[in-house]
């Protein structure tokens, strides 16, 4: 062997195991072929060894009787097994990249969660490393190691569903709520003031367990503004018409035919959009099923639900499903009795990284992860708890019921955890007035 090239040999390692590596050359044999001491010995006998590498290699058939106990000698297979020797390869090729068990050489590639690697040559030390994206990942081991530590109030999950998506496209593609604008910031705040008794819990889903809509996953597409407002006049036109008016409502309408100033699957503004719901109204979902894409519009701007081609359930209704001016609640009470006697409102929250492990507990976001990295997310609120002290809003999300609490989150309440309370919007729905709760 030569000190210039690297082949595939038979190294022994320290613990007594040889295997094919790329590496160095072993020292100067034959072993099992030395003229003096040549020896291919049947059966299992310690004896029949060579020492190399400070431990021993052997030539006996009990060294092969399996792979992953290979503990013969470098050149056990040519001499005593008759097997050729491996012809070495060109001496201009570097000692290969690894990963995952196999060899890459220089020019290929592989995924590491969600980041490209390539193996490239290091002319300087004569071998090949890997060089790899540094994007941040939305799945991150360190966040789920660090937030399932004793102490925090959550527990983190590891979701295949986010599994090799950068962290900075979930931030588009999970979310799509756009910052507000200056004159939506000053809205002035409904002030209820009651004083009145809250229940320690209170949650939609048992006051009105026929007229929560259900959790819709957005899939891969920032359409968290459409899906919420949908969800939410769903929501009120069941209950402010004491069930008459019961629809699934269309977030697609919103996603496809609200096109002035929003973007899509690549985001929205909230008052643009309950604007057009105010103005133009939705049609029901089985009349416009949600595609998690942007689509060509069916629907005039002026259109009916009969020109629509949307037949409504009421003879009664013949106008798109319409909202009021949508109106903002600031402090802890007046969104409790808002959701209380109107049912679920609008937030917009902040999301970080470790927000996408959420599986269950009181989220309260920490320092795990990446924090630079955040972006806006519109939420449905349906109730609040307390659980030993702890206080919390039931929310809805918009990813799927295998995520969080069967779609789920539990989250602080009355500290504005993550911005959660610092734009809550409510909304009256246009019920036929024949059905209009009293």
């Amino acid at each position: 062997m030569t000190n210039t090239l690297h082949i595939v040999v038979l190294l022994c390692a320290a613990a007594g195991v040889c295997s094919a590596y790329w590496g160095p050359d072993l020292p100067p044999g034959p072993y099992c072929g030395s003229d003096s001491r040549a020896q291919c010995c049947t059966g299992r006998q310690d004896g029949c060894a060579h020492r190399i590498l400070n431990t021993l290699c052997y030539c006996d058939d009990f060294c092969n009787r399996t792979r992953s106990h290979d503990d013969c000698c470098p050149d056990y297979a040519p001499v005593c097994l008759g097997v050729p020797t491996p012809t070495p390869p060109p001496e201009h090729i570097k000692q290969p990249c690894r990963h995952g068990g196999k060899l890459y050489f220089p020019g290929d590639t592989w995924v590491e969660n969600c980041n490209i690697c390539t193996c490239v040559e290091d002319a300087e030390h004569n071998t090949s490393k890997k060089q790899c994206d540094a994007d941040p990942c939305i799945i991150s081991d360190d966040v789920i190691y660090g937030v399932n530590q004793p102490g925090n109030s959550w527990r983190a999950y590891n979701y295949s569903q986010f599994a090799g998506k950068k962290l900075k496209d979930g931030l588009i593609y999970k979310l799509g709520t756009f910052p507000l604008s200056r004159e939506t910031k000053r809205m002035n705040p409904i002030r209820y003031d009651k004083d009145i008794h809250y229940d320690s819990h209170f949650d939609s889903r048992v006051r009105w367990p026929l007229f929560i809509s259900p959790i819709l996953d957005q899939g891969w597409c920032g359409s968290d503004w459409a899906v919420s407002i949908a969800s939410i006049a769903s929501d009120r036109f069941a209950i402010q018409s004491n069930g008459a008016e019961k629809r699934l409502l269309s977030a697609q309408t919103l996603l496809s035919c609200n096109r002035r100033q929003q973007r899509g699957c690549h985001g929205g503004n909230i008052d643009v959009a309950w604007n057009f719901a105010r103005e133009h109204g939705l049609v029901e979902a089985d009349c416009f099923p949600y595609k998690g894409a942007l689509t060509s519009c069916p629907y005039r701007p002026s259109g009916n639900l009969l020109s629509d081609g949307c037949p409504p359930a009421l003879p009664q209704r013949t106008s798109r499903y319409k909202v009021g001016p949508p109106g903002r609640l600031k402090t802890e009470e007046d969104i409790m009795y808002d959701i209380m006697t109107s049912g679920p409102v609008h937030a917009i929250m902040t999301v970080y990284q470790d927000f996408f492990h959420y599986r269950d507990g009181v989220y309260r976001h920490t320092t795990h992860g990446d924090n630079q990295l955040q972006g806006l997310h519109s939420v449905k609120i349906v109730g609040w708890g307390e659980e030993r002290g702890d206080k919390y809003w039931i929310v809805a999300n918009s990813w799927g019921t295998a995520w969080g609490l069967n779609g789920y989150f539990h989250i602080a309440r009355g500290s504005n955890e993550s911005g959660i309370e610092s734009f809550v919007v409510t909304v009256l729905t246009d019920v036929t007035e024949a059905y209009q709760r009293k």
